[in-house]
C-alpha cells in the first residue's frame, strides 16, 4: 500500500512559497539599492560592485524559482494520477518491511527533464511552447549553477524578477501574484511572534513600483494588465499606506476607462477602483485634476486638497 500521498494543492502551496522565497531575495537587492541611492549618488563602479557581491544569491533565487517551477508542474500531474511521478522499475520501488505501507515521498519521482514530456503526455492540454522554452532555460541554468562554478554565469535581479511574474502568470492565470505576494507577507514568520501587519501594505506598493519602473510596456500589460503609454497616476490608496513608512509615489494608476470625464482610477497593486473628482488641483503649479474622493490626494502631484 502506498500512503502519505500528495495532493495538487499541496503542490501548490510548495510552489507558490519557492516564489515567494526567491523574489524575496531579489527584490530585497533592489530596494536596498533604490534606498541608498535616495541617500547619496552611488557611482557606477559601487553599483557594480553590489551586484557582484549580489551574484551567488542571486543564482540561487534563481535555482529557487526553477524548483518552484517543478512542483507547479508536479501538482499538474498529481491532478491527474498522483503516480504519474513515480520513477524506475517496480522491482527497484521500496519495499513495505512491517505491513504500514511505504511512503509516496520513498519512492524515486521522475526526473525534472521529463516533466513536460509526461505532462504533455498525460494532460488534456500541452503546456505552451513559449513556457517550455522558457523552463529548459531555467533549468540549464540552475544545472550550471548547481553543478559547477562558472563566473561568466550571471543573472540581473530584474531578470529574475521577469521569470517568476512570467512563470506564475503561465502556471497559475487565475491567481494574481501581487495578492499573493501580500498573503505571504502577511503570513511571515515575524507576524506570528511581533502581530503586527500594519507595514505590509506599504510594503507591497513599495515593491510592486520598484518592479513596474523596469517593466517593459509589453511585460507590464501582460502581468498586471496596465498599459505604461496611459496617463500614470498615484494610487490614493497605496500613497496612504506607504507615507506611513517611506515616502514614495505610488505612480501605477490609471483612469479606467480612459476617457477624459473618467471618475475612476484603477490600481493593480490594490486590485481596486477608486472614485475620482474631475476637479482642478488646488496647487497653481499643478495641472491635475484628478482628485481622490476617499483621501483628498491629488492623484497627479500628490498636494492634500482639503
Amino acid at each position: 500500500m502506498i500512503k502519505d500521498i500528495p495532493t495538487s494543492s499541496e503542490f501548490d502551496s510548495a510552489a507558490k512559497a519557492q516564489f515567494d522565497f526567491a523574489w524575496d531575495i531579489v527584490i530585497s537587492f533592489l530596494l536596498t539599492l533604490e534606498e541608498a541611492g535616495c541617500h547619496t549618488e552611488i557611482d557606477k563602479e559601487d553599483e557594480a560592485a553590489f551586484w557582484e557581491s549580489a551574484r551567488q544569491r542571486i543564482l540561487t533565487s534563481l535555482i529557487i524559482a526553477q524548483q518552484g517551477v517543478e512542483l507547479a508542474i508536479k501538482g499538474k500531474l498529481v491532478s491527474i494520477s498522483p503516480y504519474l511521478l513515480i520513477a524506475g522499475n517496480p522491482s527497484d520501488w521500496p519495499k513495505d518491511t512491517d505491513g504500514t505501507g511505504v511512503s509516496f515521498s520513498d519512492f524515486r519521482a521522475i526526473d525534472a527533464q521529463d516533466l513536460v514530456k509526461v505532462h504533455n503526455t498525460a494532460a488534456a492540454s500541452s503546456l505552451d511552447d513559449g513556457f517550455v522554452r522558457l523552463f529548459e532555460k531555467i533549468r540549464k541554468l540552475r544545472n550550471k549553477a548547481m553543478h559547477t562554478v562558472d563566473r561568466e554565469l550571471n543573472i540581473s535581479a530584474q531578470e529574475v524578477v521577469a521569470i517568476l511574474l512570467e512563470v506564475h502568470n503561465y502556471l497559475y492565470p487565475s491567481d494574481n501574484w501581487v495578492s499573493t505576494r501580500r498573503n505571504f507577507l502577511n503570513e511571515s514568520p515575524a507576524t506570528h511572534v511581533f502581530f503586527d501587519t500594519d507595514h505590509v501594505e506599504g510594503l507591497v506598493a513599495r515593491e510592486f513600483l520598484t518592479v513596474f519602473n523596469f517593466l517593459t510596456p509589453s511585460q507590464a500589460s501582460r502581468f498586471f494588465k496596465i498599459d505604461k503609454k496611459q496617463r500614470l497616476y498615484s494610487c490614493p490608496e497605496c500613497k496612504y499606506e506607504s507615507d506611513k513608512y517611506a515616502m514614495i509615489d505610488p505612480r501605477y494608476a490609471v483612469l479606467q476607462p480612459n476617457e477624459p470625464d473618467s471618475e475612476h482610477l484603477y490600481c493593480f497593486v490594490c486590485d481596486s477602483l477608486h472614485a475620482v473628482t474631475r476637479d482642478d488641483c488646488k496647487s497653481g503649479e499643478c495641472p491635475g485634476n484628478v482628485i481622490s474622493i476617499e483621501y483628498g490626494y491629488c492623484c497627479t502631484c500628490g498636494e492634500d486638497q482639503g
